[in-house]
């Protein structure tokens, strides 16, 4: 996956999950709420008043018993309802549990029992509940365990809830991969497209709005990949049809020359050179969309034959800064070479005389490579500007002192091509460093 199209990802999926989630999310709220307060909590309600209908009309029952069948009574009771009936001395004050159904089931028996003040519901450590009921002049004990509860209405509403927070997240990452696939896989080949590629058609299948947006990319990408190679075709046809004529002209001015000299012919010879040049530069542009094929590369003796190429032009100005260990790579070595070339080039036509160097420095993510003049600098607000076609920073600069304008315009075109990025810095000291960073 590209950066772009993790970008793309990692934004429109997260914010497409995140919002399928959140909805989902409020959703299991609302419902849960709306279950708890409608049926979780009246059924927890109605099952402390059914105990506590039995309770009380058990210790009645138990109070109107002769003494002989009480036993008999207590063990029917245990029997059948799992409750222990014995009489407890006067307890004072109320105790009642942390778990809310004993709440549920305190209120429920204040209501039937007229004696509320000596009522008492408590938990003992064992976990084994107890409901004293005063009944004729007696406490009467209940006790009983947590198997005769009913489930906590809490412990329902959480499984519920976590069950379904894992569909509802579950469901919004399939939701969200199944919008997003398709824009991530869109956005890699439009990437394709601007790097001189040509992308495998995109799958004009699915979801009808997704299908016709393949189909116009496909289309579109078909377009300009036409347009492309008659473009090529053209500038290989111009490029032909006009230095014909260019060189029959040189040659016949070289035998006028040879002739008679004079000041016009020599100007019209520049001319032809001038136009010769700006036909190899338009060319150069043009081929610079061709994405050019990795090859294992020795970076280093690349740079130093740059330097030594440079060093011919303008001895003693330039050197090459490349920090160890020796640097190799698979790379296009071709559109690298050209690219420092014109920034070297550039650097010793508009940067003085002084120091010039070329810096390479090795990273983890990749390349470094740098041009570095100790010139006049490129302004802030110029900085994008001079990678333009036909730039010039000095308006009053003719092609024959100032140069084609091509230059910085075919190494953003090469390095845009590779995938690389290329910029302009400024230096401390004075002067201008142009960065080529390429990711390996």
């Amino acid at each position: 996956m590209t950066r772009f199209g993790e970008k793309l990802r990692s934004s429109l999926f997260r914010r497409t999950a995140l919002t399928v989630a959140a909805g989902l999310i409020v959703f299991q709220l609302a419902s849960g709420t709306a279950i708890f307060f409608n049926i979780l909590l009246p059924l927890a309600h109605r099952s402390a008043d059914d105990l506590a209908a039995l309770l009380v009309l058990s210790a009645r029952t138990w109070v109107e018993l002769p003494a002989a069948t009480r036993p008999d009574f207590e063990a029917e009771l245990k029997l059948s309802h799992g409750l222990d009936l014995t009489e407890a001395p006067v307890s004072a004050g109320d105790e009642a549990g942390h778990h809310p159904y004993l709440n549920f089931l305190r209120a429920a028996l204040a209501v039937r029992l007229d004696s509320a003040s000596t009522l008492r519901v408590s938990e003992t450590a064992d976990g084994v509940f107890h409901a004293d009921i005063p009944m004729a002049n007696r406490v009467l004990r209940f006790s009983f365990s947590r198997d005769l509860l009913p489930q906590r209405p809490a412990y329902a509403l959480a499984w519920s809830f976590a069950a379904g927070l894992l569909v509802t997240l579950v469901l919004a990452w399939l939701l969200a991969r199944r919008i997003t696939a398709p824009v991530a896989r869109l956005a890699e080949a439009a990437r394709q497209i601007g790097s001189g590629e040509r992308p495998p058609r995109l799958p004009e299948s699915g979801e009808r709005e997704l299908a016709g947006l393949a189909q116009i990319f496909n289309q579109t990408a078909s377009q300009l990949a036409a347009r492309r190679e008659n473009q090529s075709t053209l500038l290989a046809g111009v490029s032909h049809d006009l230095r014909s004529p260019l060189g029959r002209i040189k040659m016949a001015l070289g035998m006028l020359d040879d002739a008679c000299a004079s000041p016009l012919i020599a100007r019209m010879e520049r001319d032809v050179a001038e136009m010769e040049a700006l036909i190899g530069a338009q060319l150069e542009l043009a081929r610079a969309e061709e994405r050019e094929v990795a090859q294992a590369t020795d970076i280093d003796t690349l740079l130093a034959e740059l330097i030594e190429a440079a060093e011919a032009q303008s001895p003693g100005h330039t050197r090459l800064r490349a920090d160890p260990p020796a640097c190799h790579a698979e790379i296009a070595a071709l559109a690298l070479k050209r690219i420092l070339a014109n920034l070297l080039d550039n650097a010793l036509r508009y940067a003085g005389p002084g120091r010039l160097e070329l810096v390479r420095r090795r990273y983890s993510w990749g390349l470094l490579i740098g041009v570095r003049d100790r010139g006049p600098g490129i302004p802030a607000a110029q900085r994008e500007a001079v990678f333009r076609p036909f730039f010039r920073l000095d308006p009053s600069r003719n092609r024959a002192t100032g140069g084609s304008g091509l230059g910085l315009a075919i190494a953003r075109q090469l390095a845009t091509t590779q995938g690389w990025n290329i910029a302009v810095k400024s230096r401390v000291g004075g002067g201008a460093s142009v960065w080529l960073a390429i990711p390996l």
